[in-house]
């Protein structure tokens, strides 16, 4: 089942919030796994021929990369991402967590 880009993306932002949560607590495990579970859906966005919401993709992971260097930005990156998937939630698109 092919499923849309709206899907994916969403989908990578549930990945990414996980990552973040995982950063905060200082579990590198579970952020690794995270973040490994992120690029499989990126991948899987990649396929679906919208190019921009691949390179959208890819800036919410270089965005978490920088704020996990500064951990006081990790809370704001936070925010800023549930913002960014509460449109989709609202969309009606649902993720798998």
């Amino acid at each position: 089942m092919m499923r849309d880009a709206a899907f994916y993306f969403a989908n990578l932002g549930a990945d990414v919030s996980r990552c973040v949560r995982a950063a905060k607590e200082g579990n590198e495990v579970r952020y690794e796994d995270s973040l490994a579970r992120a690029y499989r859906t990126l991948e899987e966005l990649h396929k679906t021929s919208r190019p921009e919401a691949y390179e959208e993709g890819l800036l919410m992971l270089r965005g978490l990369a920088l704020a996990r260097k500064a951990p006081e930005t990790l809370a704001a990156f936070q925010t800023s991402l549930d913002s960014l998937i509460s449109v989709f939630s609202a969309r009606g698109v649902h993720t798998t967590v």
